[in-house]
């Protein structure tokens, strides 16, 4: 897939555009086909280097903690109900919002009606 990744803290130059291996969920995930990504504050600031009210992200990394899209796929025992919802989702402190595919906790999603668009 392709992402938007952080090797090193500091400015959004340091921010990259790669290719990397596709997420899996576990158990009581599901995998986000991702079709837009909110930009935080918090983001910000840890792409920056300073610490937030959680753990600082290991490098490399990828940002984003919030994002809308369609669930394609569930990890073990996540209900088959998701599969297929127009959803969206705050990715807690496991960032990864910044790319084509993200992993959240089923718990997570809040559905999106369909008149509504991923903005």
């Amino acid at each position: 897939m392709h992402a938007i990744r952080l090797h090193a803290f500091g400015p959004a130059e340091n921010l990259t555009h790669e290719k990397t291996d596709d997420p899996e969920p576990g158990p009581g995930q599901v995998r986000t086909a991702v079709a837009a990504a909110g930009v935080h504050l918090l983001d910000t600031a840890l792409r920056e280097g300073h610490q937030g009210p959680g753990p600082a992200p290991s490098l490399p990394t990828i940002p984003g903690r919030e994002v809308a899209g369609v669930v394609e796929s569930l990890g073990e025992g996540t209900p088959e109900s998701w599969l297929g919802k127009r959803v969206t989702a705050h990715l807690g402190w496991a960032p990864g919002g910044y790319a084509e595919l993200a992993v959240t906790e089923a718990e997570r999603l809040h559905e999106i009606p369909e008149n509504l668009d991923f903005a």
